[in-house]
């Protein structure tokens, strides 16, 4: 893969800390000239800590836009910045959390070739979940139901109804094991994949495919996969690739009343711009 380029985009929101063991331990000797990350730093405790990776690797960038921009409005902002000091977008971008590691040390490699022979416009690795003990791609394997969607913007809309709708699913799923995932060994054109590592091949956004969410934060496995499913773009979930997804059980799984709210809305746009019956 010489000469091509490979962009992270990571999003801090007051975890400085992890975004710099994830930079070092993951990314460290990857970060080379066709690697680059960039850090929006939405919120942060101790901004020494960005300070310090930025000055240890050349091609490490933190943005501070002076306000929370949320999850994909973050990797927006990251993103217009690359566009605004390169000639144009990168072979392959990755929006990823960094509660993960990368399950070996070829990580890298495998992805670089996979960029270069398979054809794709999104990407999803086998990602497993150490807390809920299944693989959390392929994340839907066919279109959502518009059904679907009005219950999860039902039970959003009061914070006792999420709490024990995902009590329920969560008892349903670690508990009784009656839902879980198991791993998938090959690959596969799927609907959508997970959020915590997304692979954007550059032809996704050639073809007219775009991160701007216009919602604060979730629903972007949906939003993404509605956009390609618009386009006619493909997704593909890659087993060769496994990344360990870390998630912590009381920010991923119970959230904030202001976090149900966010739900809320992320689910009412996406009933009302992707599956609003037509008249």
């Amino acid at each position: 893969m010489n000469g091509k380029s490979i962009l992270f985009l990571l999003v801090n929101y007051f975890n400085e800390r992890e975004v710099a063991e994830f930079i070092s331990s993951q990314l460290g000797e990857e970060l080379k000239e066709d690697v680059q990350v960039i850090v929006i730093n939405n919120g942060s405790n101790d901004s020494m800590i960005l300070k310090d990776i930025e000055q240890k690797y050349f091609n490490v960038t933190i943005l501070n836009p002076g306000k929370n921009l949320g999850y994909f409005g973050g990797a927006s902002y990251g993103l217009n910045h690359y566009l605004k000091n390169n000639s144009g977008y990168p072979d392959a971008m990755i929006i990823c959390n960094t509660d993960i590691s990368f399950a070996d040390k070829g990580f890298m490699t495998k992805l670089k070739n996979i960029i270069d022979e398979k054809q794709f416009d999104v990407l999803g690795p086998d990602i497993y979940s150490s807390f809920l003990n299944y693989h959390q791609n392929p994340y839907i394997i066919n279109r959502v139901q518009a059904r679907r969607i009005k219950l999860y913007k039902f039970v959003t809309s009061n914070s006792f109804f999420y709490f024990v709708f995902t009590l329920l699913h969560l008892i349903k799923t670690k508990l009784l094991k009656s839902n879980s995932k198991q791993r998938l060994n090959e690959a596969m054109e799927t609907y959508a994949v997970h959020g915590s590592f997304m692979v954007f091949n550059k032809s996704y956004f050639i073809k007219g495919g775009t991160i701007s969410n216009p919602t604060f934060l979730f629903g972007e496995e949906l939003f993404v996969a509605e956009i390609t499913r618009k386009l006619g773009l493909k997704t593909i979930y890659e087993p060769s690739l496994v990344v360990n997804h870390f998630q912590n059980a009381t920010t991923g799984t119970f959230k904030s009343s202001n976090s149900v709210g966010y739900l809320h809305q992320s689910y009412s746009y996406l009933l009302e711009t992707f599956f609003a019956e037509k008249k």
